[in-house]
C-alpha cells in the first residue's frame, strides 16, 4: 500500500513538472502590466474634534457648570467648571496639539477609521520633561465624547473630553 501511495505521488509530481515546462502553459502575472498604475489608497480625510477641558474639584459652592452638559462619572467631585472648548483638526498620522491649563501638551493623531469608529492616538507630554501619558488609544464615534482624566491641577483634576464633530 505504501508503494502505491509513493508511485501515485511521483506520478502527480511528474505531471506537474511536465505541465509547468509545457510552452502552452503560462503563469499569470503577479504584478499589473507596466502601463497600468496602481492607485494608493487615499488617506483618511482629516476630521474636526472638539477638545473640552473641565476642572473637577471638591469646592462645595461650585456645582456643575451648565455649559458642560452631562458630566462623566470620573470621581466624587462636587464642582465641575468648563475651562476651555476648542476645535482641533485631527489628521491621519500627523499629530495635532493643544496646550492644557497645566502647561502640558495634549497630542492627538488619527490612527484609523473603522466604520463609525475613529481610532485616535492621544498623549500628554510635559514640555522639556517626560511623558505623563505616553500613548493612549481611544475610540470615538461622531458626537459622542470620550473622556481622559487624571491630570492634577489647582487642588483638583483635569478632565479632557474628545468628541469627533460631524463632517
Amino acid at each position: 500500500m505504501k508503494q502505491s501511495t509513493t508511485s501515485t505521488a511521483a506520478a502527480c509530481l511528474a505531471a506537474l513538472v511536465l505541465l509547468a515546462s509545457s510552452p502552452r502553459v503560462q503563469a499569470s502575472p503577479t504584478s499589473p502590466p507596466a502601463n497600468v498604475r496602481q492607485q494608493p489608497a487615499p488617506p483618511a480625510a482629516p476630521v474636526q474634534a472638539e477638545v473640552t477641558v473641565i476642572h473637577a474639584t471638591n469646592d462645595a459652592d461650585g456645582g456643575i457648570d451648565p455649559r458642560i452638559g452631562k458630566v462623566p462619572n470620573l470621581g466624587n467631585y462636587k464642582s465641575y467648571k468648563l475651562l476651555s472648548r476648542t476645535s482641533v483638526p485631527i489628521k491621519m498620522g500627523l499629530p495635532s496639539t493643544t496646550t492644557l491649563p497645566n502647561q502640558r501638551t495634549l497630542q492627538l493623531s488619527l490612527k484609523d477609521v473603522k466604520g463609525n469608529q475613529f481610532i485616535i492616538d492621544t498623549s500628554i507630554n510635559q514640555p522639556g520633561g517626560t511623558a505623563f501619558l505616553p500613548l493612549l488609544e481611544v475610540r470615538a464615534a461622531v458626537d459622542v465624547p470620550v473622556f481622559i482624566a487624571g491630570q492634577t491641577y489647582q487642588n483638583g483634576m483635569l478632565i479632557i473630553g474628545i468628541k469627533v464633530l460631524p463632517r
